[in-house]
């Protein structure tokens, strides 16, 4: 190894080593401040929807006289809960390290653009990468876009 390649892997390694827990790799000590530094969380969006996919239970008709007056219990319908963006989310974004897929719901290029967005999902604000999130999970099968992520998103 030349002179110049050990000298560039030397100052890597000090960079590495001082620098690198400020930026969020690295050793930790004591001393950096990379654990005690804010880390921002992102809001949560709340919005049910069901994809065109699932059953929808219809409004119970009135009982036949003699019938019991107890409506029927509406099919098991997979429909998202609440928070089951923020689910999908936290399920997804730990997975970006740089990839093909991008943003917080790891999109593709191919189904960011197919769900409208333009340039880099991952500089896209929150709000708008999770309405692309739900014009996709309408228009496709969310198993199919999210295999991991999107049954852990819909079983908590």
């Amino acid at each position: 190894m030349s002179r110049t390649a050990t000298g560039a892997v030397l100052v890597s390694c000090l960079v590495a080593l001082f620098i690198g827990p400020e930026l969020g790799f690295g050793p930790t000590a004591s001393t950096s401040r990379a654990d005690t530094r804010h880390k921002q969380t992102p809001r949560a969006s709340v919005v049910v929807l069901a994809p065109p996919f699932v059953a929808v239970p219809t409004a119970a008709a009135t009982p036949a006289p003699g019938a019991s007056a107890v409506p029927a219990k509406p099919a098991s319908a997979t429909v998202p809960g609440d928070d089951v963006w923020a689910r999908l989310r936290a399920c997804e974004s730990p997975t970006n390290g740089g990839t093909r897929y991008r943003g917080y719901y790891q999109f593709s290029q191919a189904s960011w653009a197919r769900a409208g967005g333009t340039g880099d999902p991952a500089a896209a604000s929150l709000e708008e990468q999770t309405a692309r999130a739900k014009y996709l999970a309408a228009h496709s099968n969310p198993a199919q876009q999210w295999p991991v992520c999107w049954p852990r998103a819909m079983r908590a």
